[in-house]
Formats: structure tokens, sequence, C-alpha cells
């Protein structure tokens, strides 16, 4: 029954090993995450080795001046109208 345990193991460790060295195939390319995660409302952003997510920080950064750039629109337009 040790044998038994003893190859298994064996079988494990070198599937691992040749998983790890990508013989056992690889992965379909992922979509990046560009959306951070909320947080109260909020944009909770990804942690990551150097700070923040750049992608994310961009997506979001993106996202906002173009709800800034559709708010200056309209002011504009309320302020041309009001001085007719």
């Amino acid at each position: 029954m040790t044998w038994l345990f003893v190859i298994v193991a064996i079988l494990v460790l070198g599937a691992g090993f040749l998983a790890l060295l990508g013989l056992l195939g690889e992965l379909p390319p992922s979509e990046p995450d560009l959306k951070p995660d909320t947080l109260d409302g909020e944009p909770a952003f990804d942690v990551v080795a150097r700070g923040y997510r750049m992608d994310e920080v961009d997506a979001q950064l993106a996202t906002m001046q173009d709800a800034i750039d559709t708010m200056s629109a309209e002011l504009d337009e309320r302020r041309r109208d009001d001085a007719h």
C-alpha cells in the first residue's frame, strides 16, 4: 500500500512540474478586467506590487473624464439658453 502512495505522489509531482514548465498546454488568453471593484459606491482598485493596477486607474479616469465632458457640455448649453 505504501508503494501505491509513493507512485501516486511521484505522478502528482511530475504532473505539477510539467504544468509549471507549460508542457501540458496553455490556457487561452483572457480579457483584462479593467473595471475596478466598488466599495461603498467608490472604486476600489486592485493592489499590486507597485501600487494600484494602472489599467484600472486609467479606465476609471477615462470614465470620469467622459462624465465631466458631458456635464460641461450641458452647462454650456444651459448658459447659452439663459443668455438668449
